[in-house]
């Protein structure tokens, strides 16, 4: 009966809370006054359980209140609760069976209790949540949208394989080293939420005999969801082996890190990858084909009072077919369609497909021909209401 009550109380308070906010409270003190808050900060959510927070919602609490809050953490609902008379604090989340208490001496030990709890302390309970917002959030930052952890190493992965024209395997001239630096901007939304996502690809390729080229690139990104600021990275290495004409695969291997308080989300990420892509021309214009498997996992990653694991495995499937063509001078033109696929643990968006156009100034360098300038435009849809547009620019010196 009394959850039944506190449904009903927080929604009627609903209408203070906006739609776009990352996270949720609605609380109800003493069964009979209820308010609700909405955040874009895990961090100031948890502040408002404790007495000063509370008091700010309904002026007529005090320590000795009862007071019961649903929580909504991204997606994912969750119960909070203060009993009459009693500073311990009861945190449960349904949906995964988890239920603590966080027993301090006063509500504000409990309260920074369960902060801790979420940075780390939780262990086994804290990663079946972390796995669950995977699967819940349309916003996680480390898997489970385009714009994350894992849907950003896999795009570099693929797209060192995709980037890279025509080769000549056995020849004797050797592939030209080259820098890349590039920006693109993405912006992607779900349901009621939008994220904004900056990437800084950067860039270095070494050409061996026989037309072999190694590449590492360290791609830098800055994420803005509602509010919620987020950065990550990864660094790849991958060689590209030609096997006969116009035909390479490319082994990768790849690491990186995301980490975000304001999503009290963290998580290390390692990929293994092989990427196999085809070019021919045919009616007067430049085809390929592009097929790529990879595994990617995380692991625990511990930053100053953080110490969190997702413990994601996922294996992904990427292929994507392009077509271009020459303009007046040395300019071009490219456009594509790429389907991206994961399977093993469950993510919010666990396919989407990309449609894009670019155009280019080309140059052949070594037998290589490469996309000196680059000014491409994307269209990403996927599995549960997903859509993205990206706008980027690369240059190769």
């Amino acid at each position: 009966m009394k959850k039944a009550v506190v449904a009903l109380a927080c929604a009627a308070a609903m209408g203070s809370v906006q739609a776009g906010d990352l996270f949720e409270l609605d609380v109800l003190v003493n069964s009979s006054q209820q308010a609700s808050r909405g955040f874009n900060s895990a961090m100031d959510m948890i502040d408002t359980l404790s007495d000063d927070g509370l008091r700010s919602l309904v002026s007529t609490y005090t320590d000795q209140s009862a007071a019961q809050a649903s929580l909504f953490i991204r997606g994912l609902p969750a119960e909070a609760e203060y009993r009459a008379n009693s500073p311990a604090l009861y945190f449960r989340v349904p949906s995964l069976g988890i239920s603590q208490t966080f027993a301090g001496a006063t509500r504000d030990e409990s309260e920074e209790m369960f902060k801790n709890w979420l940075k780390g302390e939780g262990q086994a309970s804290l990663t079946a949540m972390l796995k669950e917002l995977a699967r819940v959030s349309p916003v996680d930052p480390v898997a489970g949208n385009p714009g994350s952890l894992m849907g950003q190493m896999v795009a570099s992965d693929f797209g060192n394989a995709m980037d890279t024209g025509f080769v000549e395997p056995g020849g004797s001239s050797k592939p030209a080293n080259a820098g890349l630096v590039g920006l693109e901007y993405g912006q992607y939304s779900s349901g009621d939420y939008k994220q904004n996502v900056t990437r800084l690809p950067l860039g270095w390729n070494w050409g061996f005999a026989n037309g072999y080229i190694f590449k590492l690139d360290v791609p830098l990104s800055y994420a803005s969801t509602e509010g919620a600021k987020t950065g990550a990275f990864s660094v790849g290495g991958s060689l590209l082996i030609p096997v006969v004409r116009n035909w390479y695969l490319t082994p990768a291997l790849r690491i990186g890190a995301t980490g975000s308080e304001d999503l009290a989300a963290a998580a290390m990420m390692y990929s293994g990858s092989l990427t196999s892509r085809y070019a021919f021309e045919a009616a007067g214009l430049v085809w390929g084909i592009t097929n790529m498997v990879g595994i990617y996992r995380t692991q625990s990653l511990k930053a100053g009072d953080y110490d969190i694991d997702y413990d994601l495995s996922n294996t992904t499937f990427r292929n994507g077919v392009d077509v271009g063509g020459k303009l007046p001078g040395n300019y071009g033109w490219r456009a594509w369609i790429i389907d991206t696929r994961f399977t093993g643990d469950e993510l919010y968006s666990n396919n989407y497909q990309e449609y894009g156009v670019a155009g280019n100034m080309r140059v052949d360098v070594g037998g290589v021909i490469l996309d000196k300038a680059t000014l491409g435009l994307t269209f990403i849809h996927g599995q549960h209401d997903v859509h993205g547009v990206k706008l980027n620019f690369g240059y190769k010196f």
